[in-house]
């Protein structure tokens, strides 16, 4: 979570969300670890009416992530403070399962993170006080725990099998 909280940063321009948050494939001649690490975990889907309409993120015939995203030539921020990232239409794209994916597919990311982590880190820019909500219920939530305990079930009396219960019961 990347978190700030300069009052310089309460309004920001298009161009202040596009120095932090891209959605884009890059020519991989240019920067083939990039490509690489967008390709492997930044791509959403293949999802779709004619893709795939067994996604495990369809419903009713749409994509619940509101996959594929429009194109749009700048990241533009709405009334409410909600961005639309630029999705820009550059005709690079990525074979994923036997389809190809655009840059409509692509999860918005900061391309730091990605390179140094090399896992699906979704970066999004949130402006509003009721974020606040969202992002400390997942700080207040705590981890989630499991008992388990192991035990053996064994019809004879012999009474000489020495029984460890500290290995018999685990806290995970």
């Amino acid at each position: 979570m990347l978190l700030f909280l300069h009052e310089q940063d309460k309004y920001p321009t298009p161009a202040d969300i596009d120095k932090i948050i891209c959605a884009k494939i890059l020519d991989p001649n240019v920067n083939n670890a990039y490509y690489e690490a967008i390709k492997s975990f930044m791509l959403h889907g293949p999802c779709g009416l004619i893709s795939r309409p067994t996604s495990p993120c369809m419903e009713e015939g749409h994509c619940i992530r509101h996959f594929s995203k429009k194109f749009y030539e700048v990241t533009t921020v709405d009334e409410d403070g909600y961005p639309s990232y630029r999705h820009r239409d550059n005709g690079r794209m990525v074979k994923l399962s036997g389809i190809h994916l655009n840059n409509r597919y692509v999860v918005p990311l900061n391309k730091l993170l990605l390179l140094k982590y090399c896992v699906h880190i979704n970066v999004e820019w949130c402006n509003q006080s009721r974020s606040i909500k969202y992002l400390f219920k997942y700080v207040n939530k705590g981890s989630d725990r499991v008992t388990a305990s192991f035990y053996t079930n064994s019809t004879s009396d012999n009474s000489s099998i020495k029984v460890d219960e500290v290995k018999m019961f685990y806290d995970c």
